[in-house]
């Protein structure tokens, strides 16, 4: 990603109003990612939404789109478990949806608000059905199914991921209509909230460049965190649960092969970092980052964290990527990744350093750098 060019994300809830408040329940929510630049589809995110009461699904009854109560009730999903995902979808980036400030916007925010969490921030929010007003004439009115029929782009299903998929296919419309070139003068509009978030952008190894440290103090190479893209990677061995952090959770660590253009950058960079932790006089041994026990591999480190956690993707067979939510992170990750799966690698590359214990008796510390994933996108 590109923090130049900001992302977008297009959005929908369906939603039943309560019987106790008058106040409206999720029952499904689903999103997708959009390159700014090319406005097609990168990656999905559709879960169906249990209310966490019963009296919550008001007077809801089966739905011609095939939503049912029973279906909801069975997925046993509620907006809590996914609250994470949707915040990562949503935070800091470009929102687009059909009366998404009066309805949309509103209910997700109010989700988490109801859960304890703080919601999620657009950089900007554009509503399709206001861009709408612009262009139609006459006695039209703008919601989804209507515009959508206006411009022959399709049906409305009034399922969450095909109408953001409608939606998606509208904002191209509109895009075209305001004769753009590019999405760039579009997305400049409707600036309303005042957000500094930014995502990294994940160069490959033969784009990659060493970061240069502000000094060569220790407080500068324990802060070192550079990210880095890997296509195609080849899981040597899966996930083996055999130590664990302080607070009890399971170190999640599988290997991959390393190709020779991510091992030649990684051994650059261990050689530099090596010298300049040498000049500390820290007793503690250095490790190499690539293991050449027999070919180059390298481990990478899934994080589970109330703080952050691993992105975790599926790539299907018709080429789209659907974001993956887990009830048993730990043993759904053990079971995708296995050896001879293929997958893609957001990475951050960290240093480390793990003091040697107090008690003499003890193995002195250990330091080096390591590969931390922020994003797995595993092949079909």
């Amino acid at each position: 990603m590109d923090s130049s060019q900001p992302e977008i994300v297009i959005f929908d809830v369906e939603a039943v109003r309560e019987t106790i408040g008058g106040t409206k329940a999720i029952l499904e929510f689903g999103a997708i990612i959009v390159c700014p630049q090319m406005l097609v589809e990168k990656e999905y995110f559709s879960s169906l939404v249990r209310p966490q009461h019963d009296w919550e699904f008001g007077g809801f009854h089966k739905r011609k789109n095939g939503l049912t109560r029973e279906a909801i009730i069975n997925a046993n999903i509620s907006f809590a478990d996914i609250a994470r995902t949707v915040y990562d979808f949503l935070n800091g980036r470009i929102w687009v949806g059909h009366n998404i400030i009066e309805h949309d916007r509103v209910l997700v925010e109010q989700a988490f608000h109801k859960i304890g969490q703080l919601p999620p921030k657009p950089l900007r929010v554009i509503d399709t059905l206001d861009l709408c007003q612009g262009f139609i004439w006459g006695p039209v009115n703008r919601q989804m199914e209507t515009v959508a029929e206006y411009f022959d782009l399709g049906k409305q299903t009034h399922r969450a991921l095909d109408d953001v998929r409608l939606n998606l296919r509208l904002f191209v419309h509109c895009a075209a209509v305001f004769s753009l070139t590019e999405s760039s003068s579009l997305l400049g509009a409707h600036d309303n909230t005042n957000n500094n978030n930014s995502f990294p952008r994940f160069p490959d190894p033969m784009e990659f460049s060493i970061p240069t440290l502000r000094d060569e103090s220790y407080d500068s190479f324990i802060k070192v965190r550079a990210p880095i893209f890997c296509a195609s990677l080849n899981v040597r061995f899966g996930i083996d649960i055999k130590f664990w952090h302080e607070d009890g959770s399971p170190k999640l660590i599988f290997m991959v092969d390393s190709p020779d253009n991510l091992s030649t950058k990684l051994d650059e960079f261990d050689w530099m970092l090596q010298g300049l932790f040498s000049t500390f006089r820290i007793d503690s041994g250095w490790r190499k980052v690539v293991d050449r026990k027999w070919s180059p591999a390298v481990r990478l480190r899934i994080t589970n964290t109330a703080d952050e956690q691993t992105i975790v993707c599926k790539r299907e067979d018709s080429g789209k990527t659907r974001r993956l939510v887990f009830k048993d992170y730990e043993g759904e990750l053990q079971t995708l990744l296995t050896k001879g799966t293929r997958l893609d690698a957001y990475l951050f590359v960290e240093t480390y350093h793990y003091p040697r214990s107090a008690d003499p008796t003890q193995e002195k510390g250990s330091a080096g750098i390591r590969l931390v994933a922020h994003k797995l996108i595993i092949h079909s």
